[in-house]
């Protein structure tokens, strides 16, 4: 695996892209409480897919999956996503 640095634009583009993707399935909520509770273990789930990366591959480019493994290894990046997954629920309602 590649020993790199993510950029912050790259950073959210990549999480841009997964709160889409979780929105497109209606799984906001859910996944907000998935989040909170693994906060805490936010190294061991960015390693865990280190660790299914050559499986993963199937369905997503490795890169990306290597990109994603680093940005939840880090608990400020999770932090930003239960941020930017909490501003699009707020959104929704909104326009309901």
């Amino acid at each position: 695996m590649a020993n790199f640095e993510i950029t912050p634009e790259r950073r959210d583009e990549i999480l841009l892209a997964v709160v889409q993707k979780i929105e497109k399935y209606d799984l906001i909520t859910p996944t907000l409480f998935f989040l909170q509770m693994g906060k805490p273990l936010s190294f061991v789930t960015g390693q865990a897919l280190f660790a299914v990366a050559p499986f993963g591959s199937l369905f997503v480019k490795e890169q990306l999956l290597e990109e994603l493994s680093h940005l939840l290894s880090d608990r400020e990046n999770v932090e930003r996503l239960m941020t930017m997954l909490e501003t699009r629920d707020i959104e929704r309602r909104a326009k309901k």
